[in-house]
Order: C-alpha cells, then structure tokens, then sequence
C-alpha cells in the first residue's frame, strides 16, 4: 500500500470513520459508536486480512455490523462478486491527496467560515432523495459531526445566497494532516465555480495551519472526482464498502 494511502487511512480512522469503542476481529476490527447507531461511518467491520467473503458476512453479524469496510483496493475488487450476487450494495470511493498545484481558481472571497448548524439547511436538501437517508438517520449524521470535532478540528466553509447557504464544505485537521469532507452545492446554484471555490478555501485554511497532507473520498461512479483532479487531488488508491441488504 503506497505510503499517502495509508496516511489517508490512518486520518479516517482518528477522525471521520473514528468510533467510541472496537472490538478485534480475526480479519481486522469491529467500531462502534454506540450513541450514533444509525450512522454507519461510525459503525463498521473494518477489514485489514483477507478472508473468504462468507467468512466475512458471518463476522460481520456476529458482531453486529451492517456495513463491511475493505481499504485493501486489491482484496475489495476480490469479493464484489459475491456479495453483489446476494443482494449487498458495494460502493467504490477513491481516496485523492492534493499532490500538485490546482489547474483553476475560484473566488475566495465568496466563501465564508460557518458554523455547523447553518451548513444543515443545504444538507438536508441534498440528502432529501437518497433512499437511506431517513430524518434520524440524517439527524444522526449531524450529531456525528461534534463527535468527529472532539477527535479532530473540524471547520465549516460556505457560500451565501440571499443569506441561504449554497455550497459548503467540512474540513477536518490534525497536525500536518487534513480532510476535506462532504462538499456540496444546491443545484440550482451549481456550473458557477462556488464548489471550488469552498475546496480551495478549506485548503488555504488547511495550509495557514499547518497541514501539510490533504485528502479527501470521492466517489468512484460519480462526476465530482473530475473536479477535485482540476482541483489537483490524485488518486492514490480507493476502497470498498460492502452494506448488508436493507441497509
């Protein structure tokens, strides 16, 4: 595993994918966030040995995960078959570090620091059409990010319209290391440069204090990689989620 990946790890770990509590595994370790159950980044199977993928499953209920977390891009790839043909949603995520400088600019001066609870209007709205995404689930979620804070700093960037925020972005730091996490713009307000310009501004923030290494998950079947490759992240590995039927 090439070292920025596994940096990039070790970052969630302490940080978005940090629980309150793990349990060992034989094939890795089991997080829980036991006051948060609904939000399943904080509860997880975290995989770090091969394993067959029925051995896998049966771990995961034994130890009552739904969702089965793969960093291994080569032992993911292995056991999608298998779990898709039972019924298992797989999810592919890339893991990009800003390795070069950015190919565009954005107007800084549009984005604002926020506090979290004025980022939830533009979240929930975004959030609104997934299947998954039930009001305590959602709740949950926002409630994660003061246990995230507790772990990591966590600030908040966005853009308003008419006092209405209208792209935003996390980001997460930790010493020299930082996240940039759950960029979004509403769609009526997207094609006019704002997601770049909260990116780039969390990155500037990220870089006046300290960081040196900045990461951020992207997903795979998804358009906003290309952005954050203008943006100058490159993909330096990816990893597998693997959620149980119903989840």
């Amino acid at each position: 595993m090439r070292e920025e990946l596994a940096r990039a790890y070790a970052f969630l770990a302490r940080g978005d994918m940090g629980g309150t509590r793990t349990e060992p595994s034989h094939c890795g370790r089991a997080v829980y966030t036991d006051e948060l159950p609904r939000r399943l980044d904080g509860n997880y199977l975290w995989v770090d040995q091969a394993a067959e993928p029925g051995e896998l499953a049966a771990e995961a209920a034994r130890l009552e995960r739904r969702l089965i977390f793969v960093p291994d891009p080569a032992i993911g790839m292995r056991l999608v078959p298998w779990f898709a043909e039972r019924g298992w949603r797989v999810d592919r995520h890339l893991v990009m570090v800003q390795l070069r400088e950015p190919d565009r600019t954005a107007d800084l001066s549009l984005v604002r620091e926020l506090g979290e609870e004025a980022l939830r209007p533009a979240r929930r709205r975004l959030l609104e059409h997934e299947p998954w995404a039930k009001p305590e689930v959602v709740e949950q979620l926002f409630r994660a990010k003061a246990l995230i804070g507790e772990r990591v700093t966590t600030r908040f960037f966005g853009i308003e319209v008419d006092r209405v925020v209208v792209s935003y972005t996390d980001l997460y730091t930790d010493g020299a290391d930082a996240q940039i996490e759950d960029v979004g713009t509403l769609p009526e307000h997207r094609g006019r440069g704002y997601a770049s310009a909260v990116v780039l501004a969390a990155i500037e923030a990220a870089r006046a204090s300290g960081a040196v290494f900045v990461c951020l998950v992207a997903d795979a079947e998804d358009w906003p990689k290309e952005l954050y490759r203008r943006l100058g992240f490159d993909e330096v590995g990816h990893y597998t989620k693997f959620f149980a039927p119903g989840t």
